[in-house]
């Protein structure tokens, strides 16, 4: 831990404004939108943060700003950046769950696999793609890692050291969610190991990414299940982004929209089953638009929940009504679209505001409604 820097101050400052009983309220409206149950109105979470374009518009005032490149070395200073959320849900009383995580980026798993990672300044950190395919066979035929390989034993430590921070203070020990890690999803970790490759091989040497997918499939569940031990999380509840979520994997198929409908129901669907459902379900997300996976990601077993990395390219009503034959929850950024005011239920609307007034403003929204 980074000599000088003290947590407590804001692990104080925070502990006196969490009202306990609020977040689980939140939690359980959460919770019955997610199960499709009648509410008196939307759930909502105000935040002036667009995650899935990167952008901060504002900040919650009193709250340090952290940057990520110290974040990444220092567990203190994590726990910090990573509590903002959690702050600003203190600020706003809306409906978010209060989530952290050990922030390591996409290149966990893959760094438990020997590849090699660049994180340079404040930058999130980037996966090295393994040389070729023969590498690729090897990695398999060494079978499943060492999970304290790679970042895993810092992630290992984050975790270990955030449950022991937050059990000293009895309100934060209540209400604060030491969610997953980013474990990414079987295609999506080929894609960073294989890289561009990946998109020949699945022509030219299918058999060999069934081989790695199969195998990526066992390593994110191993992978899991020690986070789940380590942070003392219930099964079949996950959290991540200020939502608390159904089952315990978060499944990313960002790479996945480049294939075919037919290639992604071979090369994703399978796999993402067996994950889901080792794990009590999953949580599932994509950016892009997506057309040609949606409905068979939606229909997937065990997935009930889908959030899009690109909401301003999707038809919400259109989706809506694909996703509420299969009772899997939308979790939508931005506005509304015209004509989607009905939809109260199965959804989780993430309002983003372009300031800290303009937060303000949309949470006391919430208390009229």
């Amino acid at each position: 831990m980074q000599s000088g820097f003290a947590p407590e101050i804001y692990l104080e400052l925070l502990e006196n404004l969490v009202d306990v009983d609020r977040v689980l309220a939140a939690e359980a409206r959460q919770a019955a939108a997610w199960e499709y149950r009648p509410v008196d109105r939307r759930t909502t979470i105000v935040t002036c943060r667009d995650d899935w374009r990167h952008v901060q518009h504002d900040w919650p005032p009193g709250w340090p700003q952290v940057p990520y490149g110290e974040a990444f070395r220092t567990p203190a200073k994590m726990l910090v950046a990573e509590l903002w959320r959690a702050y600003e849900g203190a600020l706003l009383k809306d409906d978010r769950a209060y989530t952290i995580r050990p922030n390591y980026g996409l290149v966990i798993i893959p760094s438990l696999l020997g590849c090699d990672y660049q994180q340079q300044a404040d930058e999130m950190p980037w996966t090295v793609p393994l040389p070729d395919r023969d590498a690729v066979r090897a990695m398999i035929q060494r079978g499943l890692p060492d999970l304290n390989q790679g970042l895993g034993r810092q992630v290992w430590e984050t975790d270990a050291y955030f449950v022991e921070t937050l059990a000293r203070y009895p309100k934060l020990k209540q209400v604060v969610r030491v969610g997953c890690p980013d474990p990414q999803g079987p295609f999506n970790l080929a894609s960073s190991i294989v890289s561009s490759d990946l998109f020949l091989a699945v022509i030219e040497d299918p058999d060999l990414v069934h081989q790695l997918l199969g195998f990526l499939t066992e390593v994110y569940i191993a992978f899991m299940r020690r986070h789940k031990e380590m942070s003392g999380e219930p099964g079949g509840v996950g959290y991540t982004f200020s939502y608390r979520y159904r089952g315990s994997a978060r499944i990313v198929d960002d790479s996945a929209v480049m294939l075919s409908g037919a290639m992604y129901r071979e090369f994703c669907v399978p796999y993402n089953a067996q994950i889901a459902q080792a794990l009590d379900g999953a949580l599932g997300h994509f950016c892009g638009k997506g057309d040609q996976l949606f409905e068979a990601f939606a229909s997937t077993p065990g997935i009930y929940a889908i959030n899009f990395g690109n909401p301003e390219m999707q038809d919400l009503a259109a989706r809506y009504e694909v996703a509420a034959r299969y009772k899997v929850c939308l979790l939508w950024d931005g506005e509304l679209p015209q004509g989607c005011n009905h939809i109260t239920t199965g959804i989780i609307h993430k309002r983003i505001a372009a300031s800290w007034a303009e937060a303000e403003a949309m949470a006391r929204q919430l208390d009229a409604e």
